[in-house]
C-alpha cells in the first residue's frame, strides 16, 4: 500500500490558499499602493530565494506588461550587487520569504529603511525578522505546511504578487480588468486542473523507472514555473533537474539528450511553434517527453504523454493554471522511488544552512 504524505494534501489546499490571501489582502493593498504613490516609487526591485525567488520569476511577465515603474527581480544572494543603483529614497524593495527569517532577503530590508525608502515583506507570519525590517507586509494565508518542498504556499505567494503589478497597473482600463477578474477566477481553475493532472501523473511509475535527468521549461510566467520545478524535484526526489526556457533548452542544451532525460513541456498557444520544434527534438535524441498543454493546442501525437489543461488562460496568469503539475511530478516521481517527499534526508543539513543562528521556521513539528 502506498503511504500518504502531507505534500499531497498541501497540493490540494492550494486553491483555498490562493483565494484566502487574494481576498484578506485586498484592502491592505490598497492602502500600500497609495502609500507607495504618495512616496513618489520610482523603481521597485523584489527579491527571494529558492521558492521564493522562483515565484517572483513567475510575477515577473505580468509586472512588465501592466507596472509603469521599472521592476527588477533580483536573487537574494545579488541583491548587494545593485544596492547603489537600485535601493535609493524613491526605491521600493519587495522581500519575499516564507519564514521570514533568511538572511539576505532581511538584509535587503535593512538597506532600504537605512537611505528611507519603502520596503514591503510578503511572508507567511508577522512575527518574525523580515516584519520587523520592512515596515510593511502582505501575508500569505496558507496556513501551516510543514511539507518541505512548499507547494500551497508558492502558489498563495506567486497569487499576492501577481495582484501587486496589477494594483500598480491601471486598474480601470479593459485589460488590466479582465486579467483581474481570471486572477480571481484562478483558484477554481486549478482546482479543475488538479482534477486531471493528479491521476495523469499517478500513472506514470514506469516511465519514472527508466529516466533519471529531467529538464522541465515554459515560456513567459511558466519559465520561471520550471525553474522552481529544478528546486521541487530535486528537493524531493533528488532527481538532477534543469528549468529552462523553452528556445533556451532548444537552442544548444538539446544536443546533450539520451534516454535518460525526460522532458516536460508547458506549452501555451504562444510558445506552440518552438515547442513543437523542441519535443521533435527530444524523441529524436532517444529521450521521452511529457507536454502539458493549453486545451487549444493540437499536439498531434508530438509528445509521448500528454495532458490537456481545464481551459485557456492568460500567459501572464499561465505558472499558476500549471504549478499542479509541477508539483504532482515531484511528489509522485518521490514516491515512485520509496522516499518520503514531506521529509528528504537533506532536509536536516538545509535547514541549518538557511537560518540564521537561533532562528527557526514556524513549523516542521507535526499538529
Amino acid at each position: 500500500m502506498t503511504n500518504h504524505y502531507y505534500m499531497l494534501d498541501y497540493i490540494h489546499e492550494g486553491p483555498r490558499a490562493l483565494a484566502d490571501t487574494l481576498s484578506e489582502n485586498e484592502k491592505g493593498l490598497e492602502e500600500f499602493i497609495q502609500k507607495s504613490r504618495t512616496k513618489g516609487i520610482d523603481r521597485i526591485l523584489v527579491t527571494g530565494l529558492g521558492s521564493s525567488f522562483a515565484a517572483a520569476l513567475m510575477s515577473e511577465p505580468l509586472f512588465r506588461a501592466v507596472c509603469p515603474i521599472p521592476v527588477m527581480m533580483v536573487n537574494g544572494e545579488e541583491v548587494g550587487y545593485y544596492r547603489d543603483t537600485w535601493i535609493t529614497p524613491h526605491s521600493l524593495v519587495v522581500s519575499i520569504s516564507r519564514s521570514g527569517e533568511r538572511g539576505s532577503v532581511v538584509e535587503a530590508q535593512k538597506w532600504v529603511w537605512e537611505v528611507g525608502g519603502l520596503g514591503l515583506a510578503v511572508t507567511s507570519r508577522t512575527d518574525n525578522l523580515l516584519c520587523e525590517y520592512a515596515g510593511n507586509s502582505l501575508i500569505t494565508r496558507e496556513g501551516p505546511e510543514i511539507s518541505f518542498p512548499k507547494t500551497k504556499s508558492v502558489l498563495a505567494c506567486t497569487g499576492i504578487l501577481m495582484r501587486l503589478a496589477l494594483a500598480f497597473g491601471d486598474k480601470h482600463s479593459t485589460n488590466g480588468q479582465a486579467i483581474v477578474k481570471e486572477l480571481y477566477e484562478m483558484p477554481q481553475i486549478i482546482e479543475e486542473n488538479i482534477k486531471i493532472l493528479e491521476p495523469f501523473f499517478q500513472s506514470l511509475t514506469a516511465e519514472y523507472a527508466k529516466r533519471s535527468l529531467l529538464n522541465v521549461v515554459g515560456t513567459g510566467s511558466n519559465h520561471g514555473l520550471a525553474l522552481d520545478a529544478a528546486v521541487k524535484v530535486q528537493e524531493a526526489s533528488f532527481i538532477p533537474t534543469r528549468g529552462d526556457s523553452t528556445a533556451g533548452l532548444l537552442h544548444g542544451p538539446v544536443g546533450a539528450f539520451d534516454p535518460r532525460w525526460l522532458v516536460m513541456a508547458l506549452i501555451t498557444p504562444e510558445d506552440l511553434e518552438v515547442s513543437a520544434e523542441l519535443l521533435k527534438q527530444v524523441r529524436e535524441f532517444r529521450a521521452s517527453c511529457i507536454a502539458v498543454h493549453d486545451p487549444s493546442v493540437a499536439l498531434q501525437g508530438l509528445s509521448d504523454h500528454a495532458a490537456a489543461l481545464s481551459r485557456s488562460v492568460s500567459l501572464y496568469l499561465a505558472a499558476m493554471a500549471y504549478m499542479p503539475a509541477v508539483q504532482l511530478l515531484a511528489y509522485y516521481w518521490t514516491v515512485a522511488r520509496g522516499m518520503n517527499p514531506d521529509k528528504p534526508a537533506s532536509m536536516d543539513s538545509l535547514m541549518g544552512s538557511m537560518l540564521p543562528p537561533g532562528r527557526q521556521e514556524a513549523e516542521y513539528k507535526e499538529p
